[in-house]
């Protein structure tokens, strides 16, 4: 990526808003800023100014808005920057942005300010990571565990991990550059002290894998797939939880034909719910079978099953298959309509489950039923507060970093000392990529920064 170019972008989410910012950021910004607000004040440096925003030739201003310019190296990229915060309709956004790319400017690359912030010394890499889990953040835990590793220092394990594999490899390089200075029980030493350095080191690297599990487990959310037999009130039920109209309702029996999906948080937690087509005893035809296909693909990927029952029929046949299938899952057994018939007085005994009278309609119930459901979230979530944040970068690292560490402990016994080395050092090149360490631009851009929105 060319650092010598200046480079702008909307930085506001797309939409209509109060305020939407365009940002620059390059040698040039200052230059096309000056263009922009031409036969006005100078801008002042770090501070709001209020000004017209005019192309040259142009009779009409494109806006009115206030301009923030920072001469470098006091602003986020390091660089000469500006921000345009503008009315925040799309129209007047582009507008200001196709100005700034005409007078020189080109549109900045998916996470290039970021780029250039790391490049310029203000963020480590594991930071500029975190500004995209900061972003991208859709529960309270996943925002706690990206401000971490944005105002803390994570490197400590990683930085462990290195200095244990560095002393492991002088204790077997030792051997290896000066083999006429060095006796059996010399070897027998260094190997052991290598060993024992290699364990430690991969004690954290698995210690750091579970918190990427942990940390995957948390970004992906909880699953819960609301599951019942036709015209049970499921639709009306997620309606209910989502407390917006999210799924047609209809006294038709087989309404909802498609799993149906929406997220919400429960507990701080990232859960999505999944309304499914009603399974029936049998399918009533090719659509019927296909929708019930569908369900049974939602259910398999549920990690909490929400069954719906209705206080009118009682229990059927075809749903003790439902309850018996979703017995090794956590779930919750609802029976819905109680405010057309009280939940029959033997159902539960039927069932052999705890049972929530619930009217998805009416609302009787359904706080009880979203804080037992919240507490199970909880459960199968887990909390991973008090641990850290580990991308998907990160953990293919580890994984490397781990797998050359097994062999070498497989190996220690049998094989030569130059190939104990060189498993090592592929550990330790693993830590190091993970810290931004023996790793080029180009790699930094195609693993962390394509993912990042265009105005970050």
């Amino acid at each position: 990526m060319p650092q010598v170019s200046t480079i702008a972008a909307i930085a506001t989410a797309r939409g209509r808003s109060g305020i939407g910012i365009v940002r620059l950021s390059g040698p040039d910004a200052w230059a096309i800023a000056d263009q922009l607000t031409a036969g006005q004040p100078p801008l002042v440096p770090r501070m709001a100014n209020l000004r017209r925003i005019s192309l040259s030739g142009e009779h009409e201003p494109i806006d009115e808005g206030i301009v923030v310019p920072m001469h470098a190296p006091h602003s986020y990229t390091g660089e000469d920057t500006i921000e345009f915060q503008l009315h925040g309709s799309p129209l007047l956004l582009d507008r200001v942005l196709e100005a700034c790319l005409a007078l020189g400017a080109r549109l900045a690359l998916p996470g290039e300010y970021t780029f250039r912030a790391l490049m310029a010394g203000k963020l480590s890499l594991l930071q500029a990571e975190a500004v995209r889990d900061l972003v991208d953040a859709g529960s309270d835990e996943e925002l706690a565990l990206a401000r971490r590793s944005f105002f803390g220092d994570t490197t400590g394990p990683f930085r462990s991990a290195v200095d244990l594999l560095t002393t492991a490899l002088a204790a077997l390089e030792g051997s290896l550059d000066f083999p006429e200075q060095f006796t059996e029980e010399d070897e027998a030493d260094s190997l052991a002290q290598s060993r024992q350095c290699a364990a430690q080191a991969r004690s954290i690297v698995g210690g750091l894998l579970a918190d990427a599990q942990a940390t995957a487990r948390l970004q992906r959310g909880v699953t819960v797939v609301i599951a019942g037999s036709p015209n049970v009130g499921k639709s009306s039920l997620m309606n209910a939880l989502l407390k917006y109209p999210r799924v047609i309702v209809s006294e038709v029996p087989g309404t909802t034909r498609d799993s149906v999906s929406d997220e919400i948080l429960l507990g701080g937690y990232r859960v999505t719910l999944i309304d499914t087509a009603g399974i029936g005893a049998t399918p009533a035809d090719q659509l019927d079978a296909l929708a019930r296909d569908r369900t049974q693909q939602a259910l398999a990927k549920a990690d909490i099953v929400l069954i719906v029952l209705d206080a009118v029929t009682g229990l059927q046949p075809h749903e003790r298959l439902l309850l018996d299938s979703s017995k090794p899952l956590p779930h919750l057994v609802a029976v819905n309509k109680v405010d057309v018939e009280p939940v029959p007085a033997d159902l539960a005994a039927e069932v052999g489950e705890p049972l929530l009278g619930i009217s998805a309609t009416e609302g009787t119930e359904l706080d009880e039923l979203t804080a037992r459901l919240t507490d199970l979230v909880a459960t199968v979530a887990g909390t991973v507060s008090a641990r850290q944040l580990v991308t998907r970068r990160q953990a293919a690292e580890l994984g490397t970093a781990d797998r050359a560490l097994g062999d070498f402990e497989h190996l220690s016994s049998t094989a030569p000392a130059d190939v104990l080395a060189e498993l090592l050092g592929e550990a330790r090149e693993a830590i190091l990529r993970i810290l931004g360490e023996r790793i080029s631009p180009d790699e930094i851009l195609t693993t962390v920064f394509s993912t990042f929105c265009i105005g970050k």
